[in-house]
């Protein structure tokens, strides 16, 4: 089937011999109509007869300028296979949506290039907002409070705060094992007795990802501090003068710390999986595991940070998917009861020498995995997860 849009008039339509109407999108009909020459063509691609085509839109947020923000490889990526199953996709952000439908853009691949379209509203919308400080302004509170009202199916929340995670995954008994100790900074007394009691400690934003402003604190017995960045190292000769640098984090009220457990490591260097789970529209399966290897410091494995991919098979033991496996369900498990709906995340997590495992952390909007593998499978059990999800709203 091939998809047309008229910029005059702002419509989808498709063309066919017979008088048909197509679902398309939530409560909307593509109709039948002749193609103009100045018409904009997609072909939707697939080996069944489509009684409807499932629109999904995908969150996004804008610049000053009005240009639009995120991962733009992971969205074309994602409408082409979408195209191949006969479905559809585009990229929106809340000041786009009226009263009879949503502004956006959309790839078309036979021209290579972004169009502006106006669309009805989507079968689902996939929340993808690439910042903590759009998602939390008030345009974006009032869209997500208004498509709650309406019901429209919703693939992900929102971006997850640290300590609000730890809370929600100790209540589980499967996984407070593997929680290390945790608090939320709130005066620095009560961090002085922390770091005397474990010596070794992390400190660490709430409101971050990929090892950003993390540091690693540790107190000898002569009252001395070691503070380790990703950057940088820093000595103090006391608690107070270290933290007389570091008042902010009593300011704010943003920050925990966490117990550092020791781990396993590899060739002198520690080790985490990353592990990429998604939700199949029936249970929470894992789509890939990343191992990353720090380097030049110990503070964090990410990449950016200086980390080193290898290959799980080089610290892989008996058990482990197995072991991964339940983790994961548990975790989305108890994530879905109290967010909702939870389509993918991932977990950052270790092996501990003692045995068993250390979760450090929970991101609710994975970034792109630099195993090509992985993040290929991760877009095709999207797609997958899109139309089991679109199929069932349209049955109600």
């Amino acid at each position: 089937m091939k998809l047309y849009y008229n910029s005059t008039k702002k419509q989808f339509y498709i063309n066919e011999n017979a008088i048909v109407t197509v679902p398309f999108g939530r409560n909307s009909f593509l109709l039948s109509k002749k193609i103009g020459a100045s018409d904009t063509e997609f072909i939707l691609d697939s080996t069944q007869r489509l009684d409807h085509i499932p629109l999904i839109g995908i969150l996004a947020s804008k610049k000053a300028s009005g240009v639009y923000k995120g991962n733009f490889k992971l969205f074309t990526t994602i409408q082409e296979h979408l195209q191949t199953k006969g479905a559809f996709s585009f990229v929106f952000a809340p000041d786009d949506v009226h009263v009879d439908g949503v502004e956006g853009i959309c790839f078309n691949k036979e021209s290579g290039k972004w169009l502006k379209c106006f669309f009805p509203l989507p079968s689902l919308i996939y929340n993808r907002v690439p910042s903590r400080q759009d998602e939390a302004s008030d345009l974006y509170q009032r869209f997500f409070n208004d498509i709650k009202e309406k019901g429209t199916p919703f693939f992900n929340p929102h971006f997850f705060h640290k300590w609000e995670i730890h809370n929600v995954l100790k209540k589980s008994k499967t996984l407070l094992p593997l929680l290390p100790e945790t608090e939320q900074i709130t005066d620095k007394e009560r961090f002085v007795d922390f770091l005397q009691q474990h010596k070794k400690i992390y400190v660490k934003p709430s409101l971050s990802s990929q090892g950003k402003g993390i540091r690693l604190i540790e107190l000898d017995n002569s009252g001395k501090i070691c503070c380790k960045s990703t950057r940088k190292i820093e000595k103090y000769s006391s608690i107070e003068r270290f933290l007389s640098n570091y008042s902010s984090w009593f300011d704010e009220g943003e920050w925990i710390i966490q117990k550092s457990i020791e781990c396993e490591t590899h060739k002198g260097s520690r080790f985490d999986y990353r592990v990429l789970v998604q939700h199949s529209g029936e249970t929470y399966k894992i789509t890939g595991v990343g191992i990353r290897l720090s380097q030049r410091q110990d503070v964090t494995t990410h990449v950016p940070a200086g980390g080193k991919i290898i290959s799980i098979n080089e610290v892989s033991s008996k058990g482990l998917n197995t072991d991964l496996q339940a983790i994961s369900e548990e975790c989305g498990r108890i994530l879905s009861k109290d967010f909702g709906y939870i389509g993918e995340f991932s977990i950052d997590l270790a092996p501990r020498v003692e045995g068993g495992f250390v979760l450090f952390e929970v991101n609710s909007k994975p970034m792109s995995f630099d195993e090509q593998t992985i993040e290929e499978k991760r877009v095709k059990q999207l797609i997958q997860t899109f139309l089991h999800l679109s199929n069932q709203n349209l049955k109600g």
